[in-house]
């Protein structure tokens, strides 16, 4: 946890040191949402810490019962604080970065994607003329919010706070990779680089608005949106592909519960298939993502097996 508290606080402290810099401001209302926030979390602390006291040391079956949905409730509750924290944080840096309006690198992208042997135009144009698989691509990729949601539920009902843990490291560090990589290579998306007709996405449209971040991120490159609001918040990051790095991420987690671990692995295995067409990735975005995931697991995994040793 200490590899994710210092995540957080990095991306707190970028965030503090760029917006004065930068023309985004911070909308007033986010200060009552935070505090209202930090209000619960002190809440629902005081609200453990008052109902173990009162089951603690009691054997009867509906103590020992009541316990053991306290400890699950708790560690949920315990998860969701630093990922609410390194959203907020790394989402508000990731619009300043997006607001620099720094080049593009679209076409770099591009070139990787046409040396590896991928053409996106006609990956697009493939899928899309399966009205089926248009539609299920698109509903699979919708998925990864869910996903992410069970397997931390699973890992919590289970009691397995250590690999929620892990996963909170994995995440963090992967969060930071991000940020750093959308700084340095800022990307508006294979859809923008390649403006497709409409007939090559057709299917896909009929699911609903497609690409509708790319509104939001022409917004903070022409400074027409100035203004951080947190109620607000949308993913405006191309290079590396998140939902990749939430795919792999989730399914590592879920290692050591293999009935559940491979119905996630071929779900996130489309959903990564469908970041292509449905949320306009350049394959070379879908590779960092992975490649920057696999190295925060095994950052973490090096920095836990040297800390069993010391």
């Amino acid at each position: 946890m200490a590899i994710v508290w210092c995540c957080v606080v990095g991306c707190i402290v970028a965030d503090a040191a760029w917006l004065p810099n930068s023309r985004l401001s911070f909308a007033p209302s986010n200060w009552i949402s935070l505090l209202q926030g930090i209000g619960g979390c002190v809440l629902a602390g005081a609200f453990f810490t008052i109902a173990f006291s009162r089951v603690s040391g009691d054997a009867r079956r509906p103590a020992v019962v009541l316990r053991r949905a306290l400890a699950a409730t708790e560690l949920m509750w315990r998860t969701a604080l630093p990922i609410g924290a390194l959203l907020t944080a790394g989402v508000s840096l990731s619009y300043l970065a997006t607001a620099a309006d720094l080049p593009l690198q679209d076409a770099v992208l591009a070139r990787i994607d046409r040396a590896l042997g991928f053409d996106w135009p006609r990956f697009l144009d493939l899928t899309n003329a399966s009205p089926v698989l248009a539609t299920a691509l698109v509903r699979v990729y919708e998925t990864i919010g869910e996903v992410a949601k069970l397997v931390i539920v699973w890992l919590a009902l289970t009691r397995r706070g250590e690999r929620i843990a892990e996963l909170l490291a994995v995440l963090s560090l992967s969060a930071v990779g991000l940020c750093i990589g959308t700084c340095l290579s800022p990307a508006a998306g294979a859809f923008a680089y390649y403006d497709p007709a409409p007939q090559l996405f057709g299917n896909f449209a009929a699911s609903g608005e497609m690409w509708p971040f790319a509104r939001t991120f022409a917004m903070l490159r022409d400074g027409s949106l100035s203004v951080i609001d947190l109620s607000a918040l949308q993913g405006v990051v191309s290079f590396p592909s998140f939902h990749t790095m939430l795919g792999v991420m989730t399914v590592y987690a879920l290692r050591e519960t293999r009935w559940l671990m491979i119905p996630v692995l071929l779900l996130n295995g489309t959903m990564i298939v469908s970041t292509l067409p449905v949320g306009g990735h350049h394959l070379a975005d879908v590779l960092a993502g992975a490649g920057l995931t696999f190295a925060a697991i095994a950052l973490v995994r090096r920095m836990a097996r040297n800390q069993a040793i010391g």
